[in-house]
């Protein structure tokens, strides 16, 4: 009997093993060494397997949480279980431990779906009940095996229609469909639906576990919902035993023809359908919202959704969004507007949480002080950072316009997808466990949304791996030594190797030995509309060595798709709002095994957008988990996004549509909140004002007896007690670049002047720091002060700040990779020592927990000197040391379920809207709205 190999042999003891509590290393063994025994597996092969499991049990998810509505919803799923046959759940959960996933996280996601499909409509009650909900999720987490699970779980209690809507893309919906194919059709689509050949079902996934049953499907791998080749069929929703699934586009045409053909085969003499529908709406932020500004028109994918909800008596609809700023909860003009929508997720929320071995935004982009901002990367930090594309490519370009020589960072990176594909092919070779991602290997270039362009990067990439691949057929074979001599190709590729992924266990003369083989079936593949859905099929190579492919495109690379085996990306997108960044994140997900060996090529500017992202997102669910212990309602938590300073950028461009209008007032809850101004004008004249401004108000403070006193914390000056009304002065008059959309002083100090009215006790008073013990030296290395009439006599030294100067706009950014102007630290100053020790209690907690103890607010007023760095990291300083006064503004308080008592109305000016709403995914990129069928 063959051995098995170490992932064959950990899948095979996963089934027999308890998954919660773990099973301990007795457990293991009693199942590991019987079934190793009968497979003849040598001593290293079962080694290898308990390394494996003790990785699988380690991983764990979290159940997650819910807020559900006020309305009654009876819970059905315990009364009935008995009665259920798991069949498509049980084959499905088989498939997911096989394929290796961690039996903990599969256990908890059958409890998970669970919850989420006791929220759903009973399918057996008879009377007529519709549902509508949401669950949220991390980009690449993972939703689709949970929707899955999902759909499995509703098939078995009754659900007769399941409509699973992808994006607006053929490529993401033709890689769902494959999808649920194997996870619960059970047989491949693509030979069922023609009409002139006779049928065949070659099963797959769950159809190779038990085949005794499976499920219809009305689509295809090959095509969208056709009415024709489903009317051949000749068979109609009441006459059929199984669930049927759809996976369809939200297209316009495509939605309205699945609608016609239900009503002339399907309904009933009251013009409905009296079966249960299940929809599922993936990437629900994306086509789905009606955007419309008059209440009384509909966009035309969200008409054709609900069109198709109301066919039917009974319906549950569910979408899932990685978004979690999603607008689906927000309408910039009315509460009642926003809960009026039929999409609009009344009955519950559900936000899931990610395994343990997830790689998302908070693992890589991990909030960093200012100060800490020019520290060195760890060793296992996986983000480069990119200063050399502007030449190449710009940010900013057209169409027309064609790329120059490759910048080395991009070479770099190809150079690390080549490498990384040697390791984890020695990895395998030499039964080292856990080589994970499956057989694929992929590779993501996202520099631009022309389709032109990318094609003609694909072009030069592709010249770039043949001259790579050329030199390692002739100079492979040699000794390491000889063959760098002799090529400069094979010369960079061990640099790269030494400086990248020296620690990977292996070394360069093995690397270089079997890198012709792995490198050889390397593609270069533009996925984008011009290249249609099958650019990029893992379907076609089920087999070693599997696809391996650099990718190259956008939009299309950045909704839904998944890129199988993602390890090296480079991504220099200029991209304004939140929704779209993270949507591009496609290096989120699972590296099990390879995880080292990732590597994330992003401009500074970037990353800075990233971890501010990855800051608002953190926020907003621990906000949410305030607000189930609240018991609030998703009505409520919709206002709370509403009401969230970070929405202005997230969710602006989505409230984007033809002929709209985006209203200019907001109303942003400010509550335990935190803003800075770090985009400031570039210009002397103004900085030397607000410099004398700052000076000034800080003047009045002092003769209000307020101060300066230093801090207790020592590193900065402290005006305490300071009147409102001085503040409001100050940010009233501040020269604020309208860049920063969520730090506009005049708004602020009109809410500030409103809450004295009102009495307000916690912002009657407040406390304004000085940071005086910043990093910056003049050119002959002394410290950089500062001399301000308001602290005569006080040394203040300027915080030294990597800036980058943007000329279009007049405006020069706080760069580096923290996007902040200041930091943790900063909030000590609101403190006592003995309070500051007594919260803390030397324990890491965030920022948010460090302001819900607050008593008061506190301004910290920034004085920095800028520098910046150019391609050759060389440095100079900004406009000869020139000082730029910056703020920062940390509001005391907890998330509240009613925000009516501090909320500020912000004015989003028409040059603000043009900036946000600007369409950077549109163009040739886009999908159509048309009615073909893909």
């Amino acid at each position: 009997m063959t051995s098995l190999a170490p992932e064959a042999l950990a899948n095979a003891c996963a089934m027999m093993l308890r998954l919660d509590p773990p099973p301990s290393e007795g457990e293991i063994d009693e199942t590991l060494v019987p079934i190793a025994a009968a497979y003849q597996c040598p001593p290293d092969v079962i080694a290898a397997t308990r390394q494996i499991l003790h990785a699988r049990f380690s991983i764990r998810m979290d159940l997650g949480q819910t807020l559900t509505s006020e309305e009654e919803h009876a819970p059905w799923l315990s009364a009935r279980r008995g009665s259920i046959d798991p069949f498509y759940w049980r084959r499905y959960f088989q498939y997911l431990v096989r394929r290796g996933w961690p039996p903990l996280v599969a256990g908890r996601l059958d409890q998970t779906t669970d919850e989420i499909l006791d929220l759903l409509g009973n399918p057996a009650e008879t009377r007529r009940w519709r549902r509508r909900g949401l669950v949220m999720g991390d980009v690449q987490s993972g939703k689709t095996a949970s929707y899955a699970a999902l759909i499995c779980k509703a098939a078995d209690a009754g659900y007769r229609m399941i409509i699973l809507l992808t994006g607006t893309l053929e490529n993401v919906r033709r890689q769902t469909q494959e999808r649920l194919d194997e996870a619960f059709i059970g047989f491949d689509s693509r030979n069922w639906l023609v009409v002139k050949q006779s049928r065949q079902k070659r099963h797959v996934g769950v159809g190779l576990i038990d085949k005794s049953r499976d499920g219809v499907v009305f689509t295809s791998r090959d095509s969208d919902f056709r009415s024709a080749a489903v009317t051949a069929l000749n068979i109609s929703l009441s006459a059929i035993n199984e669930p049927v699934l759809v996976v369809a586009k939200k297209n316009k045409g495509v939605l309205e023809r699945l609608a016609s053909w239900l009503r002339a085969h399907n309904q009933d003499q009251s013009g409905r359908i009296d079966l249960p529908l299940l929809m599922i709406d993936d990437e629900a932020d994306n086509a789905s919202i009606n955007t419309k500004q008059n209440p009384g028109e509909t966009t035309a994918i969200n008409r054709a959704i609900r069109d198709l909800l109301q066919l039917f008596t009974r319906s549950s609809y569910v979408g899932f969004t990685a978004t979690p700023f999603a607008n689906i909860f927000i309408d910039p003009a009315s509460t009642d507007a926003m809960i009026g929508d039929d999409l609009f997720p009344s009955d519950f929320i559900h936000v899931l949480e990610a395994p343990t071995n997830y790689i998302g935004m908070h693992r890589l982009f991990q909030p960093v002080d200012a100060d800490a901002a020019g520290e060195p990367r760890t060793p296992d930090d996986p983000v480069r950072t990119i200063n050399d594309a502007d030449e190449w490519l710009p940010a900013r370009h057209a169409r027309e316009d064609a790329p120059g020589p490759l910048p080395r960072s991009l070479q770099t990176a190809i150079e690390c997808f080549l490498l990384s594909c040697a390791v984890r092919d020695l990895r395998a070779n030499k039964g080292i466990p856990g080589r994970g991602g499956g057989i694929h290997r992929s590779m993501l270039v996202n520099v631009s949304r022309f389709t032109s362009v990318q094609n003609r990067v694909s072009d030069i990439l592709h010249v770039e791996l043949e001259e790579i691949r050329q030199a390692v057929r002739l100079y492979g074979r040699l000794p390491p030594d000889q063959a760098a001599r002799q090529s400069c190709r094979i010369a960079s590729l061990e640099m790269t190797f030494r400086s990248e992924y020296a620690g990977c266990g292996l070394g360069w003369d093995e690397v270089l030995h079997i890198l012709l083989d792995a490198i050889g079936p390397v593609n270069v593949q533009p996925v984008n509309q011009s290249t249609g859905a099958k650019s990029l099929d893992y379907g076609v190579a089920n087999g070693p060595p599997g696809v391996r492919v650099i990718a190259v495109g956008g939009n299309s690379l950045s909704r839904g798709l998944t890129l199988e085996g993602l390890s090296c990306s480079y991504f220099t997108r200029n991209v304004g709002a939140y929704d779209t960044l993270l949507q591009m994140g496609r290096w989120f997900g699972y590296r099990d095994g390879y995880d080292t060996l990732c590597r994330i090529w992003l401009t500074e500017e970037a990353e800075g957008w990233y971890r501010h992202v990855a800051d608002a997102t953190a926020e907003l669910k621990r906000d949410f988990g305030r607000m189930k212990r609240q018991q609030a309602t998703p009505k409520e938590f919709g206002l709370r996004v509403r009401t969230h300073p970070g929405t202005l950028l997230i969710t602006a461009r989505n409230k984007m549509a033809t002929g709209m209008t985006v209203n200019d007032v907001w109303d942003v809850s400010l509550t335990g909140r935190m803003v800075e101004s770090p985009t400031l004008y570039s210009d002397r004249r103004r900085n030397g004002d607000n410099l004398q401004l700052v000076s000034r108000y800080l003047g009045a403070a002092t003769h209000a007896a307020c101060g300066p006193s230093p801090s207790p914390h020592g590193a900065a000056l402290l005006w305490t007690s300071v009147p409102a009304t001085i503040v409001a002065e100050l940010l009233q008059n501040a020269l604020i670049h309208p860049e920063n959309h969520d730090f506009q002083g005049d708004s602020i100090a009109e809410f500030l002047r409103k809450a004295q009215a009102d009495g307000d006790p916690t912002l009657l008073t407040w406390t304004i720091a000085l940071p005086t013990d910043g990093k910056a030296k003049t050119e002959d290395g002394r410290p950089a002060e500062v001399t301000l009439e308001a602290a005569p006599g006080e040394t203040i030294i300027a915080a030294r700040r990597k800036v980058k100067e943007n000329l279009e706009d007049g405006s020069v950014r706080v760069s580096g990779k923290s996007a902040r102007v200041g930091g943790f630290s900063d909030l000590r100053h609101a403190f006592s020592v003995d309070d500051w020790a007594n919260l803390t209690g030397g324990r890491r907690i965030g920022e948010d927990e460090v302001r819900e103890n607050m008593k008061g607010p506190l301004l910290v007023v920034y004085l920095i000197r800028g520098h910046q760095v150019a391609p050759d990291k060389t440095e100079t300083p900004f406009r000869n040391g020139m000082i730029l006064p910056a703020f920062g503004i940390h509001f005391p308080g907890k998330s509240e379920k009613d925000q009516s008592r501090r909320v500020v109305q912000y004015r989003l000016t028409r040059v603000a809207q043009r900036e946000l709403l600007a369409i950077a995914d549109d163009d040739d990129d886009a999908a159509s709205d048309d009615d073909r069928d893909n």
